[in-house]
């Protein structure tokens, strides 16, 4: 019997502020997700400038974005964040 498998791209689990598997996670208009959290936090230090940028790509956007958690990644279980991320993290490391 054939095995299905699925592609699983890591990044698309784990914030690139905390390094950490998506808590309340929320896409930012270029399409990069984060953990509610974190993109407040580094948002309110921007507050001043007026100007807020991704952490990852430094897209800028003004007005300071409207965050909504995105439903899909908060969906996915637990459990299959955790085996992508360790089967990603296994392989990188042969």
């Amino acid at each position: 019997m054939a095995e299905a498998s699925i592609s699983v791209d890591h990044d698309q689990f784990s914030c690139s502020v905390c390094l950490d598997l998506l808590k309340d996670p929320v896409t930012i208009p270029c399409g990069h997700s984060y953990c509610m959290v974190c993109i407040n936090g580094c948002w309110d230090q921007e507050d001043e400038r007026g100007v807020y940028s991704c952490p990852q790509c430094r897209e800028t956007f003004s007005p300071r974005p409207v965050l909504r958690r995105n439903n899909m990644l908060a969906e996915v279980p637990k459990e299959e964040k955790i085996t992508a991320v360790y089967v990603y993290n296994t392989h990188i490391s042969r």
